[in-house]
Parts: structure tokens; sequence; C-alpha cells
């Protein structure tokens, strides 16, 4: 295009890009000055139509307003194309609506001398919603499929997930650690007693608390029923008895405020020392062996399997 007459194929070409659902901006001579703009591209970078022409490329960019760092860089790209350069740039504007655009651009010098410039602005905003909506959906849907759907924490399949993790951990670190499933006493007439809805109160309000009192990098989840377990990397069979009397204590504190009753809880854990040639299943098994043990002798019972350490959880000593 010129400053004279168009001719048929400058009208021609403008009617085309006039068409296009992308914004279009043609640029000519040395000064790179804009000769026709479409609507389209008005409308997408927020300005009136009409206001585009006769603006060179240069503050044609250097007037658009970045919404991050990410697009002030992709600007200065754009500005600084060469010649015989094409280039695309994802392009994040700030303004009301907010845009993404994809905005590419080429030479116009059909082989010969370079005449100037054609930008197509695509707008993505839409598009970049849609990716941003389904990448919350499919963190939520991620989160979901690791979350008990009653008490919150983490559920059976991701425990024995991560169990299998630090398993592996520590054989190569060749540290210990240790698995605690923990029951509530009686629940079975405790539901009876107060109802299932304040049970499953009890059983939320429980969880909460031993998650409150792990170690930073101890996972609580829910394994099944009543029962709660716990993975404890970097431990021993000392370290567990003082952690567990603790949380336990924590524990009782919370159920008697739900069930207004002394509530007890026992405990069966496993630790596992190398060099162990054990499976996680196998340590998650023992768990459970040293958690029918502890339940054997009466409530309140906890039972470490390491060397079959025995202790009694005194429901007085909280008070």
């Amino acid at each position: 295009m010129s400053d004279g007459q168009p001719s048929f194929a400058d009208r021609a070409l403008a009617a085309m890009l006039e068409l296009l659902h992308e914004g279009a901006l043609l640029f000519e001579g040395d000064a790179l000055t804009c000769r026709f703009a479409s609507a389209r591209a008005a409308d997408i970078l927020g300005v009136p139509a009409g206001s585009l022409t006769g603006r060179t490329r240069d503050d044609l960019l250097a007037s658009v307003t970045p919404a991050d760092e990410a697009t002030a860089r992709a600007l200065a790209a754009l500005r600084a194309s060469q010649p015989g350069e094409r280039r695309r740039e994802t392009v994040a504007l700030q303004g009301d609506p907010a845009r993404v655009l994809e905005w590419s651009t080429a030479p116009l010098d059909q082989g010969g001398p370079f005449r100037g410039r054609i930008d197509i602005l695509a707008d993505r905003t839409v598009e970049a919603l849609l990716r941003v909506e389904l990448d919350r959906a499919y963190a939520r849907m991620a989160q979901t499929s690791i979350l008990d759907d009653l008490t919150g924490l983490s559920n059976r399949k991701h425990f024995e997930s991560e169990v299998d993790r630090e398993h592996r951990r520590s054989q190569r670190s060749w540290a210990s650690y240790a698995v605690a499933r923990i029951d509530v006493d009686g629940m079975a007439q405790l539901n009876a007693d107060i109802g299932e809805e304040a049970g499953d109160t009890l059983l939320r309000r429980t969880g909460e608390v031993l998650k409150a009192a792990r170690r930073e990098y101890d996972l609580v989840a829910r394994w099944e029923n009543d029962e709660l377990i716990v993975l404890l990397p970097g431990i021993d069979e000392r370290a567990v008895k003082a952690v567990l009397a603790r949380s336990i204590a924590a524990m009782r504190d919370a159920a008697r405020e739900v069930a207004a009753r002394e509530v007890t809880f026992s405990a069966g854990v496993a630790v596992w020392i190398p060099p162990s040639v054990e499976s996680s299943e196998e340590v998650l098994q023992r768990a459970a062996t040293a958690l029918q043990a502890a339940q054997l002798l009466g409530r309140g019972h906890v039972e470490i399997d390491a060397r079959m350490i025995e202790w009694k959880d005194d429901p007085a000593a909280g008070e």
C-alpha cells in the first residue's frame, strides 16, 4: 500500500484482511509506518478504529502495556525484528478485559527489496482461560484422587505409594523409618452411643489433631474405617514412642471434647531398620500385626515391632 490511490490489489488485500478473525497491521517503508490496520486489530488492542494508521511500528509496540515481565521481553523482541526476520511471540496485555495474544510478524519483501512488515494479532484469551481452568481442574482431580472424602487426610492408595517411595529412599540412604497404625478403641459402641454423625466428627477431629502433631515430613492418612496411619521417616523405636505418646495424648483430648467421655486409642508400629530385606508391603503387614497384638492386650495399648517394645497408653496421663 502507498500514500497515493490504492491499487485494486491493495484494496483486495485490505478486504481480505478485514475478513480475518485475527487483527492485521501493515507497515510500510524504512520507518515501518502503519498504512493499514483492520478493525479487529483496533478491537484487540483496545484502541479506537483508525487510530493506528500513520503510527510507526516502533511507536505502536512501545505503547502496548505488558501484563508481565515475559510480555515485556516478547514486545522488545518484536520491536527488534530484523528486516528479513519472522517472529511469533505470546503477549499478555493489561486492560479491561485483559488479553492474551499470539503476535506474529513477517517481512513483506516477496524475494526483493524490503518493503515493510505484516503483523497478525491472534486473540488467544479464551484458549488461555480454558488452559487455566483445565490446569485447575486437573489439580483438583489430582488432589481429590489422593484424599479421603471423610477426613480430608491422604487416602490409603496415596499412603501405600508414599510408603513405597520412602522405603526405596531409606534403602538408598541406609536410614530407618516407621509405620504406625492407630485405631479408635470401641468405635462401634461409640457410634451407637453418640451417633454416626458425631462418630464421623470424632474421626475427622482426631485426624486433624494427629496431622497437626506430626513432624513436618510425616504423612498422616486414613487407612480404613476408624483406623488412621502415619508414615514416620528417619525415626527409630525410641523416637517413635515419644512421638506417639504426644500424638495420642492430643487425640484423646480432642476425642473427649466430641464424645464427652474418655476415648482411648490402640496402635501398632513397625520400624524398618537397614539392612532388612523386607518390602514396604511387609512393613505395613508388620504394623497390622502389631496393632492386633496391642488390641489383644486391651484398650490404650501400643505395640512397637522393632525389639517388641511394649508400653501402655495411660488415659490419666493426659489429665
